[in-house]
């Protein structure tokens, strides 16, 4: 298992693979699986959202978002289409030829905050120097009007972590929390546990929601991840750091 992941960093499966094997970790990772018309219908009974996503892609490019509308029912969600069908089987069939060869997986929907209706996800950014791994922050995604997917290539709007907390409980709920803290801690696990894995790996984005419960879930671990949202980041000199360092772990990576 540890030679596939090497040579295929990309792969969200093999990531949530890898994960998994943390036992303290699994609280934050939706119940995923390989997309098959038998995992599919397992998973749509359990859960009343689900979402596929290509084994490798980016920028939210290929998700679905099934639903479970009534007893016997399922809304098909693409980027441009809403598809209904009658039945788990036939929602199978139907998604089998949106998908055609592709390797899909089949993921636990997690009902994130919202903002005016509109789902909230994070962006943590980290990168490993001199042996380390070092904590950029955190930026928020608001998912464009009528749209399940917030990535910024997406229509997603950035926003900043307190302020969407803020807009999303109310500063009442939130309490004492140190969410900065929260989410920096989880992700310098996750990045450690990664490690073990990616040896090579010297940069991430994870993309993390919190849910109505304010529990944190690991969505995505980018191991090559965009970093434009942090051109919003209240530090105004953030941005230009990161570009540095992400040319400086390049060039270092391109030496070995």
């Amino acid at each position: 298992m540890k030679g596939n992941l090497l040579k295929y960093p990309g792969r969200k499966w093999s990531k949530h693979e890898s994960l998994w094997n943390e036992e303290g970790l699994r609280p934050h990772l939706p119940v995923t699986e390989l997309f098959t018309p038998q995992s599919f219908k397992k998973m749509i009974e359990q859960h009343p959202v689900v979402f596929l996503k290509p084994d490798l892609g980016m920028r939210g490019q290929g998700i679905v978002k099934v639903s479970r509308v009534k007893e016997g029912e399922c809304t098909i969600q693409t980027a441009s289409k809403t598809y209904k069908r009658r039945g788990a089987s036939s929602a199978a069939r139907r998604l089998k030829k949106l998908i055609g060869g592709k390797r899909y997986i089949v993921q636990q929907g997690i009902d994130l905050i919202r903002i005016k209706g509109r789902p909230v996800d994070f962006r943590i950014l980290l990168h490993k120097t001199n042996g380390k791994w070092k904590f950029f922050g955190i930026m928020g995604k608001v998912a464009a009007k009528n749209r399940f997917v917030t990535n910024y290539a997406r229509g997603g709007k950035a926003i900043r972590l307190q302020e969407a907390l803020s807009k999303a409980f109310g500063n009442e709920k939130l309490g004492d929390v140190n969410w900065d803290e929260r989410l920096k801690s989880l992700s310098l696990q996750l990045a450690e546990a990664l490690q073990k894995y990616y040896p090579n790996v010297t940069e991430l984005g994870l993309d993390v929601a919190i849910d109505a419960d304010q529990r944190i879930w690991l969505l995505e671990a980018n191991t090559r991840p965009q970093y434009q949202l942090f051109r919003h980041h209240a530090n105004r000199g953030l941005y230009a750091r990161i570009a540095s360092s992400v040319r400086s772990v390049r060039a270092a990576k391109q030496q070995r």
